[in-house]
């Protein structure tokens, strides 16, 4: 039973001795840099990009039918002057529920594409972290030596599998 003790023991001084390799990711490079990133941004200007200047040229439709009802106020009669209130504030709140709208489906969007990111930067990591025999990897420290910094070797992984982003 002792040596059996004293083998156990044994094994856990060796075990620690062995040092931990350790590295750190910077997020926000990731974030900027990474193919997934800079695909997901493609897309949502793909997807969004015209949908957004419908939304700008229609406020500007909705503003210049506001402004056009001020000038003309002052000449029209009273229940023409309602008709055109009236009008120009269901062209307002239309323009308002349509960027609401707009907004509502982009942001939507993003979520899906951030989700997808996230998905993509662990798979990558994990990756990273099996080749490369690491023990630990984390993205966020006080202080960091520039030789643990594995941030590279995750954009390379990231580029690798950018593709599957849609």
């Amino acid at each position: 039973m002792a040596a059996l003790l004293a083998g156990a023991l044994l094994l856990a001084t060796s075990a620690a001795a062995q040092p931990v390799k350790v590295g750190i990711i910077n997020m926000v490079r990731i974030e900027k840099e990474s193919a997934i990133a800079i695909r997901a941004e493609e897309i949502l200007k793909k997807e969004f990009e015209s949908r957004r200047l419908q939304a700008e040229e229609q406020t500007k439709r909705a503003e210049a039918a506001r402004d056009r009802l001020k000038k003309e106020l002052p000449k029209l009669s009273q229940a023409d002057a309602r008709a055109r209130e009236r009008e120009v504030a269901e062209v307002l709140r239309k323009d308002e529920q349509g960027r609401l709208r707009f907004v509502e489906e982009l942001e939507t969007r993003k979520r899906e594409l951030r989700a997808r990111f996230v998905e993509e930067a662990n798979a990558s990591i994990k990756v990273v972290a099996e080749a490369g025999k690491f023990d630990l990897i984390v993205h966020k420290a006080a202080f960091a030596r520039p030789v643990v910094d594995v941030t590279p070797l995750v954009l390379k992984e990231m580029a690798k599998r950018s593709t599957s982003l849609r």
